[in-house]
């Protein structure tokens, strides 16, 4: 019998051990496979990683968490304190009602042994009887709780929403550079439901079971003598410092999982805020990688945190719910080893009803002692949560202390074109105009059409059929509300014959663009174009895309695209030459460096990307929609004859009459409802007003 105890007590003693060093290389095996997988976000999680967090509740978490509690508890006399006061006499109320049912079933198990059915019979009806305040105690708990996040939720909103929506802060926060406040959206809805949620949770793991605990462990002491709770919280003090050892730092987690929602959701709401240009642009493809990269991180990074918790979950399980077992059976034969109050002289009936009630209390010491020690997972989430929504609460109260500073100034943007890149230049815009050219057909190869088939019949209306050349015949502009913009298109724009669009506001010369880019069917009429690879919009507020400089470039190509076609970053270094002489994007930025570009960029600087854009595309034909607003007349003068030298048919709308030098026909709409247009030669004479020397 000594061996075989001894062969189990060793046999359990190497499984411990070994399920230990188990989890422990596991742990530590995923987290190197996790670092490397996360090593293309380290520039998204620059500033997570940036801070080296401890373990630890930080004094930092604790101030945070005080005054956003501050705000969601207004005062003593308010309905959440009260909610509060009553889920904390719910609470006593369930631990009382537990010490009740665990004495009732001692009982009942003294008289079952002893045989005294009557008395037996009493105590099952008394404990259906009381089964009915427990009930209600349970069920009163779980709406306390619901109802008391609700209110936490809406106070901790309403306080947000009067900064958030104050004046013009909305604006400042989610557009001003510095400070600007990444998802704005995510932080005031998900991250203070998620807050809301999380405190009444805590409370009750935290409150209950440590009044559990302190009870419970007196009447424990009363059967087993102060041997019982010792072994007992002794085992869960041993248990706790192996979790804490293995415990991940899942307030970091929490908060990087919040970015990627964040990310994957703005996304989302980018494509929707940008449809029209990126519609133009063809770029579905790439919106749906982008979207999809956004998924993929956001599912990796899901998956390693659920990972990290299913050990951390075994590892539960074996310390804190298995094993702790063996030391349960260590408190109920203490009274035996011990010889507590004369127990070896009791009788069989007593030592039962004193061993079950025994049990109860040391159940119920022990869950109280686990939800303690698991109730870290829950802190750390609630770091995470407290983080997100106090950094949202202090930037806020940054820019309403701070209010309105005059932006800085920069200097005045002067743009000269060497003569010395002349040569160089012209050689390489030939050759590029070259390159293009044959790529152009073997794209139009690849799709298999060729001029004069249909690519698109309106069902009862007008058709597109494929061209070299832009032509109209019959065709009217329907807006989607059936408002006829214009009616009766009849003209074509050939190669190299620019043309300048102008009329009033709402006279359709954006739904022209529209028509020509697919968006809006042909209503009638014919509509004759080259393939959707030929034409390209470049708006007034370029489209930036989420990624690299050379994204911004290329786009909706990505890196690998552009390879295939055999681009290199040299050849965009010359276009982006072509618009930025100095290469001032170039000496900020490398084409590899990701930034959030709507915000880095100058309106300028975008203009020049959109610019440099088209020229890498380099189509049939290019939509120009007061894309050089922001950008000198020298260099706006460079773009147009660019444009010429590459074999770039320009359509300019435009406010800027000395555009009228860079075009051949003018293209002028009527107001609604006349409905009317005029298409017209430029002749020298409207010209020489404008114009003035261009230098090369």
């Amino acid at each position: 019998q000594n061996r075989a105890l001894a062969l189990k007590t060793t046999l359990v003693g190497g499984l411990t051990v070994g399920s230990f060093i188990g989890v422990w290389y596991k742990l530590k095996q995923k987290k190197e496979e996790n670092e490397m997988n996360m090593a293309s976000l380290e520039k998204t999680f620059e500033e997570y990683k940036s801070k080296k967090q401890s373990k630890k509740i930080s004094k930092r978490f604790m101030k945070r968490l005080v005054r956003i509690l501050k705000i969601v508890f207004p005062g003593y006399n308010s309905k959440e304190f009260y909610y509060f006061i009553a889920l904390s006499i719910l609470l006593v109320a369930r631990t009382l009602l537990s010490m009740k049912i665990a004495s009732i079933v001692g009982y009942t198990a003294q008289l079952l042994v002893s045989k005294q059915f009557e008395k037996f019979l009493s105590e099952i009806i008394y404990f259906a009887i009381i089964a009915i305040p427990v009930s209600c105690v349970n069920s009163g708990l779980k709406y306390v709780t619901g109802m008391l996040s609700l209110r936490l939720r809406i106070n901790l909103s309403t306080f947000i929403h009067d900064r958030y929506l104050n004046d013009t802060l909305f604006y400042k926060a989610t557009n001003l550079g510095a400070s600007r406040i990444d998802h704005a959206d995510q932080r005031v809805t998900s991250d203070v439901t998620n807050f809301a949620e999380a405190i009444p949770d805590i409370y009750c793991a935290v409150f209950k079971p440590s009044l559990d605990i302190v009870l419970f462990s007196t009447l424990l002491s009363r059967t087993t003598g102060w041997q019982g709770p010792a072994i007992l919280y002794g085992y869960l003090l041993f248990s706790f410092a192996i979790k804490r050892g293995l415990m991940p730092s899942f307030g970091k987690l929490i908060a990087v999982e919040s970015e990627l929602k964040g990310r994957y959701r703005t996304a989302h709401a980018k494509l929707i805020t940008n449809a029209e240009e990126i519609a133009f642009y063809q770029g579905s493809q790439r919106e749906k990688g982008i979207i999809n990269n956004s998924l993929e991180n956001l599912r990796n990074h899901s998956a390693y945190v659920t990972y990290l918790k299913a050990l951390v979950s075994f590892a539960d399980d074996i310390y804190m719910k298995y094993l702790v077992s063996i030391a349960g059976y260590a408190v109920l034969i203490a009274p035996q080893i011990f010889n507590f109050k004369n127990t070896r002289s009791k009788s069989t009936q007593e030592l039962t009803r004193e061993a079950i009630k025994s049990m109860r209390y040391l159940n119920v010491c022990k869950e109280a002692g686990l939800d303690l020690v698991l109730s870290g997972n829950r802190i750390q989430q609630l770091v995470g949560y407290t983080d997100r929504v106090c950094e949202l609460l202090e930037k806020l109260n940054q820019l309403q202390e701070e209010g309105d500073k005059k932006f800085e100034l920069s200097h005045a943007e002067v743009t000269h074109f060497p003569d010395t890149n002349k040569a160089e230049e012209a050689a390489f815009t030939n050759d590029w105009m070259k390159q293009c050219e044959v790529r152009s057909q073997e794209i139009k190869a690849s799709l298999g059409t060729k001029d004069g088939d249909v690519l698109n019949q309106v069902i009862g209306g007008g058709k597109t059929v494929q061209g070299d050349i832009l032509k109209f015949n019959d065709v009217s502009i329907v807006s989607p509300e059936g408002k006829i913009l214009v009616n009766n298109l009849n003209f074509e724009v050939t190669p190299g014959q620019h043309v300048m669009v102008t009329g009033p506001n709402g006279c359709g010369k954006s739904s022209l663009f529209r028509v020509i880019g697919g968006l809006w069917p042909v209503h009638c009429g014919v509509m004759t174009r080259p393939g959707s690879h030929d034409v390209v919009f470049v708006p007034q507020k370029p489209y930036l895309v989420l990624g690299t400089l050379r994204d911004q470039l290329i786009y909706p190509h990505d890196k690998s695209t552009m390879e295939k076609r055999g681009v290199t970053d040299e050849d965009l270094t010359n276009l982006l030459r072509i618009v930025d002489p100095e290469l001032e994007v170039l000496q900020d930025w490398t084409f590899d460096t990701e930034k959030n570009w709507f915000l880095a960029f100058s309106g300028g600087q975008k203009q020049r990307i959109a610019m440099a854009r088209l020229f890498y595309h380099r189509p049939r034909y290019a939509i120009l929609d007061e894309c050089t607003s922001a950008v000198s007349d020298e260099v706006e003068d460079k773009i147009y004859e660019t444009c010429s030298n590459l074999g770039i048919t320009i359509f300019s709308v435009s406010h800027r009459k000395n555009l009228i030098i860079h075009h051949e026909y003018n293209l002028n709409f009527e107001p609604y409802p006349h409905c009317g247009y005029t298409y017209k030669k430029i002749d020298e004479a409207q010209k020489a007003p404008w114009r003035r020397k261009v230098k090369v």
